[in-house]
């Protein structure tokens, strides 16, 4: 290394040790332009990145380094914590499961592939990696909050709580211990009691962003689940921060200021995509608020929703979500001088209960798809027509008790006069097949409507169809987003609930929600018996 360049990194050194991140960098960047290949100095670059907060930087550059210097241990816990932090949980356990076959003596990396494989819904795995770092340190409180983490995933809760106990026993001032055992009381809907812990867990976090926005996020859904909604809100803003993969997501960067609502004339507005199809469909019910206030709207969102999105808003232009790929993150088109993500319209619009009656239906289906349903239904035995979806397309332990199975709804199945829709998205065919064959039940189905990636199809049919009833899927916004008179079956935690019994989210949805601890299905009858009431059923 040239005498130049070792001052640049001694130089760089010292501003890490003063905790000039900035400064550093800049100092690593300087000495990187005159020796591009210097290894020590890619390294210490991107240590500083990780140290910065930087991940995606960081990530970039150890693997950078990988590729360069694939046997080099040092490097691959690097590119496993970088990729950890930024919520890449697949590629940090390729680098964790190389670390800890190369040392199995190795605890940290233990730790972190339970926590990639729990993050990554891979349960079994996730509780094995738990107990080799407990066995490896048994008195190590992080090994008790981890184990306490895997074991509240499988909804083990009560074994959670011991363990998260025992882990602040070991280490009193353990925000994390603490902030779970808050999250292990939400779910068991002791919200006020998870609020209290939450706030407690704030008073400890001193100068760790990360730590602090990670736990306001998630106060945001127990503050919604008490009603306390502007609150809830300004909590959710902090999404974005925390690198986990529950968080709001994508991370996208931009160059022009974040729109507060205020009225923009002759300038344009990105509002653009963030979560899933379902949560999409929630936010966007803000839309015709944010088209009275600005001219020039750009909407960037799923691309199944452009054509039925751009038929209901002829006067906004609806695209697909344009940025470019990790690290970077930048938007790809510059047309456009204030951004906001679709969530955080939320913010704005409906900051109370209230508001939430403002909601209009979004989605205007296609006349010619939608007559033509008409004409299918019109054509089948029964004289009313019934949508239903039972279950998601994703299913996992920690999902699983949010939904149901096609048998549980054969109270609604033997309606007499009824006709059964299918709008189950995804390999339904064994299920269908079960119903005919143990019910005598046929759920119609017609094989030429792509129900996952046909949505004009689908708003078309479901403007059709008389009712839906659904579980907490995307179909139960899909459907009211049309204007379809719908039963949402979903748990009492819903956080859009906001803490009571109607669902607000559009007009015309009722909400059945489970009574305690009591399986989802427990409600069905009730759904079945609200149906013969409304529509004169038997």
């Amino acid at each position: 290394m040239r005498f130049e360049t070792q001052k640049i990194q001694r130089s760089a050194l010292a501003a890490q040790q003063a905790k000039n991140y900035a400064k550093a960098n800049e100092l690593y960047r300087k000495a990187l332009a005159k020796e591009p290949d210097n290894l020590e100095l890619r390294r210490s670059y991107a240590h500083s990145l990780f140290t910065t907060g930087d991940f995606r930087a960081s990530a970039h550059h150890f693997h950078e380094l990988h590729i360069d210097v694939p046997s080099d241990r040092n490097i691959w816990h690097g590119c496993a914590v970088s990729y950890l932090r930024l919520g890449d949980f697949g590629l940090a356990s390729q680098f964790l499961k190389k670390l800890v076959a190369a040392d199995p003596s190795d605890y940290d990396s233990w730790l972190n592939l339970s926590h990639a494989a729990g993050n990554a819904g891979q349960h079994a795995d996730c509780l094995f990696y738990a107990m080799q770092a407990l066995q490896l340190r048994p008195l190590d409180p992080r090994a008790h909050n981890n184990l306490g983490a895997v074991l509240m995933q499988v909804r083990r809760f009560d074994d959670a709580l011991v363990s998260f106990e025992t882990a602040r026993t070991l280490a009193p001032n353990s925000i994390d211990s603490l902030s779970n055992t808050a999250t292990v009381l939400s779910m068991l809907n002791r919200y006020d009691e998870a609020i209290r812990i939450y706030e407690e867990c704030l008073s400890l976090c001193t100068g760790d962003a990360q730590t602090d926005a990670s736990i306001r996020y998630r106060i945001s859904f127990d503050l919604f689940r008490t009603g306390q909604v502007s609150r809830g809100w300004d909590m959710y803003e902090h999404g974005f921060t925390p690198l986990d993969s529950r968080s709001r997501n994508p991370k996208r960067r931009f160059d022009v200021p974040r729109w507060e609502g205020q009225a923009l004339d002759e300038k344009t507005l990105l509002v653009w995509r963030e979560q899933g199809l379902g949560d999409e469909l929630v936010f966007l019910g803000a839309l015709h608020e944010v088209c009275d206030r600005v001219k020039h709207v750009i909407v960037e969102c799923d691309s199944r929703l452009i054509a039925p999105l751009s038929r209901s808003f002829p006067q906004v232009t609806f695209r697909e979500p344009a940025y470019r790929p990790f690290p970077s993150m930048e938007a790809v088109h510059a047309d456009f001088d204030y951004q906001i993500p679709m969530g955080s319209m939320m913010r704005l619009f409906r900051p109370d209960i209230e508001s939430f009656r403002r909601t209009r239906t979004l989605i205007q289906p296609d006349p010619v798809r939608a007559e033509h349903f008409r004409q299918r239904l019109a054509a089948l035995p029964g004289k009313f027509n019934i949508g239903l979806s039972w279950r998601s397309g994703m299913l996992n332990p920690e999902r699983n008790p949010y939904y149901t199975s096609v048998s549980d709804w054969e109270p609604l199945l033997r309606l007499e006069g009824a006709n059964i829709i299918n709008l189950q998205y995804g390999d339904c065919s064994t299920e269908l097949a079960n119903v005919k064959e143990h019910f005598g039940v046929t759920i119609h189905h017609w094989p030429d409507l792509d129900l996952k990636d046909d949505l004009d199809g689908v708003f078309s049919l479901l403007s059709a169809i008389d009712t839906m009833v659904t579980v907490d899927t995307s179909v139960s916004a899909m459907a009211p987003a049309v204007g379809t008179q719908t039963s949402v079956l979903c748990a009492s935690s819903n956080w859009m609930m906001f803490g009571r019994d109607d669902y607000l989210i559009y007009p015309g949805i009722r909400a059945y929600t489970n009574r305690g601890d009591e399986p989802l299905r427990e409600r069905i009858p009730d759904i079945v018996t609200d149906l013969r009431t409304r529509f004169g059923l038997r």
